[in-house]
């Protein structure tokens, strides 16, 4: 049995994001839905197996298995003269062939709301939830579980408020809450450990050319731990100051790239400092190839570690191109970094994961309701704690049914 701790992936994992392009490509040309006056509503279904040659995360106790997943939902989608909105309502089940201890079932829904008044002023707001419950638990009665997973759940709310004050300058006054907590049972399972957080920013805009803007923002942030363990504070404060650049109307090209610094009071007493950074690119080149890349850096209390924070830094790209009026391909790439912060009694400063994966993918528009896809995918963890290093890697082929 390993002693190796889940490598994250569960709330900001590196799986290759940038996959909106590709989903814009691959259904711009079509209609979908049942329609009621302004309203569609489109259900599907994706069937899919996906065979993983490290089911464990692990360094030398190597083991593969066949994944077979179900995956229905609902999208609904609403627009109206000034406003409108996209919802979104799955389950996932996920059966492990050899290692049944791992069957996985989640769900989860969106909502995201949008309203617009001829005067300049933007609302957007956000919502969404994940339930995931996935037992591998260290218990006698499980055989030879790892505890590696455990049943989780994840609630977060975003608002965004812009306004166009003149043709050259606007402001966009943001908020979040965000709610991350797991169910951890020392008799199943080793600890992890969720936090709550409470955020406000203020973004300002100021126009540099037809087609740029240059931007200035800062945010506060609060997160209340669940790790708090030894007289420590449960709570710690985080502010950011950051400048860069954003792009105005385009039609092909919208990006924003900022970077600065962020200070982080770590349980009202170890304040760090750090760069940190956030950025966006989406640039259709043409009618086949579309490109997009995406970025962010953030402190936050540690997961895996109790009474730690750690930095994150996490980087992904994503190549699209539709190879004919029926096959989409993709390339994507990303890159992870895990750093730890803090210095107590039980870790040590300093230490940190990198994580690397790549992953191929094609998707073929069968018949009118009917997708196939297929992907290739390798994973790749360094570590200062050798017991975190992984390799694997993944091929996964599927049915997308959606009306």
């Amino acid at each position: 049995m390993t002693n190796k701790k889940t490598p994250l992936g569960l709330k900001a994992g590196c799986v290759c994001a940038c996959l909106t392009v590709l989903a814009q490509m691959s259904y711009a040309d079509e209609e979908i839905g049942f329609k009621y006056n302004n309203l569609s509503i489109s259900p599907y279904v994706n069937l899919e197996y996906t065979y993983n040659s490290n089911v464990d995360y692990s360094r030398t106790q190597k083991e593969d298995d066949h994944i077979f997943s179900i995956n229905p939902g609902v999208d609904l989608n609403y627009k109206g003269n000034d406003w409108g909105f996209n919802a979104n309502a799955w389950y996932d089940h996920d059966y492990y062939y050899d290692n049944d201890r791992l069957d996985k079932d989640s769900f989860g829904e969106s909502v995201d709301f949008y309203w617009e008044s001829p005067k300049g002023l933007k609302l957007l707001l956000g919502q969404r939830y994940v339930n995931a419950s996935q037992s591998d638990s260290l218990s006698a009665n499980s055989g030879s579980g790892n505890g590696l997973w455990r049943d989780r759940d994840q609630l977060d709310i975003t608002g965004a408020l812009s306004y166009q004050f003149s043709e050259k300058t606007s402001a966009t006054l943001s908020g979040l809450y965000s709610d991350m907590s797991y169910e951890n049972d020392s008799n199943r399972y080793g600890g992890l450990y969720g936090w709550t957080q409470y955020s406000v920013g203020l973004q300002l805009a100021r126009q540099l050319t037809a087609k740029s803007d240059a931007l200035i923002s800062g945010s506060y942030q609060q997160y209340d731990s669940d790790g708090a363990r030894g007289g420590m504070d449960s709570s710690s404060i985080g502010y950011t100051l950051m400048a860069g650049v954003g792009s105005r109307a385009t039609e092909r090209i919208k990006y924003s790239l900022q970077a600065g610094a962020a200070w982080f009071d770590y349980a009202k007493g170890d304040q760090m400092v750090g760069f940190v950074y956030e950025g966006h690119v989406s640039w259709l080149m043409s009618k086949k190839w579309a490109l997009s890349l995406a970025g962010t850096s953030n402190f936050q209390p540690s997961e895996r570690e109790v009474n730690q924070a750690e930095q994150l830094y996490v980087v992904s790209s994503s190549l699209t191109y539709k190879t004919t009026r029926r096959l989409t391909t993709s390339l994507d790439l990303a890159y992870r970094r895990e750093e730890k912060q803090i210095n107590t009694a039980d870790a040590r400063d300093g230490d940190g994961d990198d994580r690397y994966s790549a992953r191929l993918m094609a998707r073929y528009k069968l018949r009118k309701y009917v997708n196939l896809y297929a992907g290739l995918e390798y994973e790749e963890q360094f570590s200062d704690q050798k017991n975190n290093e992984f390799n694997r890697y993944r091929g996964t082929l599927g049915l997308n049914l959606r009306y």
